[in-house]
């Protein structure tokens, strides 16, 4: 018989900076349900948010809201507002996207969330002894992407190979000052000799898909909106038609399991458990645990990477087109149809390596590949869609060219 006897016990803190976005709204769940953490630690997990019409949606899932806008607002007075809740955070999420699209916004907006954590740190580090908090040096998880790498070859080029946290960088511009951003919290956090008061983590995750559908949701819309009837020589014909190779690379991953890899990581380093990583200085000595993911960069991706050729041929079964085509010219492409837009989607061609977050953690992803439940995925898009998800509206104006709030 288990016993009764309460057991005392301080939660872990974790702040997620953008709760209210896909990602962070996910991230924020699953460090709520994190079950394989040492017995009887827990997250308690508060999340920062620009608008005040978020907070009903973020305390539904158990999250704390927190109000407090960096485009808005100064870092100092968004951290008095975090400070009404704790002066100390175990992990803080680092999920957030610029409201405006031209790069000087982009890159004050980096510089005021890096003084933000920056301020953040300096006070969980800087409690007095012996009071009813302990000085904690946080852990932050800043999200980059993966297409800070740029663009792989197709399938079945001879000369493909998988993006690694090693390969060079190559951004498209619009993801070039976040990618800036993640890579001066490294630099500051790496050598300041620990007086910044906290460790960095820059986590690039592949696209994600499911429920509101991020970018995937682009991809639904595309074969919804496709006609699904037009004369081909005279012959009525059902073909969902793409611009781009069949064989070009679609590699995502569930945002379910994407976020359980941020909550493997923060497990990894505040219990310093986990394998070990080598990371080939030559010194022989293998890190683990803190010392093996602080200063580093893990990508997430899934078990494998789908082709377009596979993708169209579940949007075209979804959709009740009888076939597809693939490399189609413009001119041969139905009037009305945005397929200008959706090359975004189809046709960057990125396979990522996660095996070394894989290695580290033991983080797997569990849910199916994007071709293997499409229907599932459309269902929750079209309810996200009908229920007025900011998310879906957020995706559909930056398909149009608009990066605003």
């Amino acid at each position: 018989m288990g016993s009764t006897s309460p057991t005392t016990t301080s939660p872990l803190k974790a702040l997620i900076i953008g709760a209210n976005g896909y990602l962070g709204s996910a991230i924020s769940r699953a460090f709520l349900r994190a079950s394989n953490l040492p017995t009887p630690n827990f997250f308690r997990v508060y999340g920062l948010i620009r608008r005040s019409s978020s907070a009903h949606a973020l305390a539904l899932q158990e999250t704390i809201p927190i109000v407090g806008s960096l485009s808005s607002d100064s870092p100092a007075a968004v951290t008095q507002a975090i400070h009404a809740h704790s002066r100390t955070w175990d992990v803080i999420v680092v999920c957030t996207e610029p409201s405006q699209s031209d790069p000087v916004a982009q890159a004050r907006h980096w510089q005021n969330v890096l003084a933000l954590v920056r301020g953040l740190a300096e006070a969980s580090t800087s409690i007095p002894s012996g009071g009813g908090e302990k000085a904690v040096t946080p852990l932050v998880l800043w999200s980059s992407g993966c297409k800070d790498y740029g663009t792989t070859k197709l399938h079945g080029d001879l000369e493909l190979k998988p993006h690694t946290e090693w390969a060079p960088l190559n951004p498209p511009d619009v993801v070039r000052c976040r990618m800036d951003g993640a890579l001066r919290a490294l630099e500051v956090a790496g050598t300041e000799n620990g007086s910044a008061g906290f460790d960095v983590v820059v986590v690039r995750a592949s696209p994600v898909y499911g429920y509101s559908g991020s970018y995937y949701g682009a991809a639904l819309e595309y074969a919804a909106a496709f006609p699904t009837s037009e004369k081909d020589n005279g012959i009525e014909a059902k073909v969902l038609k793409f611009t781009t190779d069949a064989n070009t690379i679609m590699h995502g991953v569930h945002v379910d399991d994407c976020a359980d890899a941020y909550v493997a990581l923060a497990r990894t380093a505040l219990f310093d458990i986990g394998n070990s990583l080598d990371e080939g200085s030559g010194n022989g000595t293998p890190k683990s645990g803190r010392a093996a993911i602080a200063g580093q960069v893990f990508n997430i991706s899934g078990r494998r990477y789908e082709t377009l050729a596979e993708v169209g041929a579940s949007l075209a079964a979804e959709y009740g087109f009888t076939g597809t085509q693939f490399s189609v010219s413009a001119d041969n492409m139905p009037e009305n149809v945005e397929y200008q837009s959706s090359e975004f989607v189809f046709g960057y061609s990125q396979w990522v390596s996660s095996e070394k977050i894989r290695a580290l953690t033991g983080w797997r992803d569990k849910r199916p590949l994007f071709s293997e439940a499409i229907h599932a995925y459309r269902v929750a898009y079209e309810a996200a869609k009908d229920g007025g998800s900011e998310n879906v509206e957020t995706i559909r104006k930056r398909m149009m060219g608009d990066w605003g709030e």
